[in-house]
C-alpha cells in the first residue's frame, strides 16, 4: 500500500495560499520599483529644468519664459512629493504583505514537515515489515530442512 498523507488537501490549500501571498508581495515590489524609476526620472527632469533656468537667466530672457520654467519646476516638485508619499505607502504595504506571506509560508512548512515525518515513519514501518517477512520466510525454510 502506498503512502497516503491524510492532510494532503490541507497542504495543497496552504501551498496555494502561500503562492498567492507571494504573488501579491511581488506585485507590491514591482510597484515600488516602478515608482522609484518614475521618481528618478522626475528628479533628473528637475535637474535639467534647473540648469536650463540658470542658462536662461544668464541670457536675460523675458520674464514670461522664466515664469514658465518656474511653473514647470513647481509641477515637478509636486510630482516628486506625490511619488515619495506613494513610495512610503507602498513600503508599508510591502512590510504588511511580507508578514502575511511569511505566516502563510510557515503554515505550509509545518504541514510539509509533518508529511515528511509521516512518510519517513511509513517507510521505516514498511522496511520493518519487509524484514519481518524475510525473517519469517528464513525461519520457515530452516525448520523445513530440520
Amino acid at each position: 500500500m502506498a503512502f497516503r498523507f491524510t492532510l494532503d488537501a490541507v497542504l495543497r490549500f496552504r501551498e496555494s495560499v502561500e503562492h498567492s501571498e507571494e504573488a501579491a508581495l511581488l506585485l507590491i515590489v514591482r510597484q515600488i520599483i516602478e515608482a522609484e524609476h518614475k521618481l528618478q526620472q522626475v528628479d533628473a527632469e528637475q535637474v535639467r529644468i534647473r540648469e536650463q533656468r540658470e542658462k536662461d537667466l544668464a541670457l536675460k530672457l523675458p520674464a514670461a519664459h522664466l515664469m514658465e520654467i518656474t511653473e514647470r519646476e513647481l509641477e515637478l516638485k509636486g510630482a516628486a512629493d506625490e511619488l515619495r508619499v506613494r513610495l512610503q505607502q507602498l513600503e508599508t504595504q510591502r512590510l504588511t504583505q511580507l508578514g502575511v506571506y511569511q505566516t502563510a509560508r510557515q503554515d505550509r512548512q509545518v504541514l510539509s514537515e509533518l508529511r515528511e515525518r509521516q512518510r519517513h515513519a511509513y517507510q521505516l514501518q514498511q522496511k520493518r515489515q519487509e524484514q519481518k517477512t524475510l525473517d519469517d520466510l528464513y525461519l520457515t525454510r530452516t525448520r523445513v530442512r530440520d
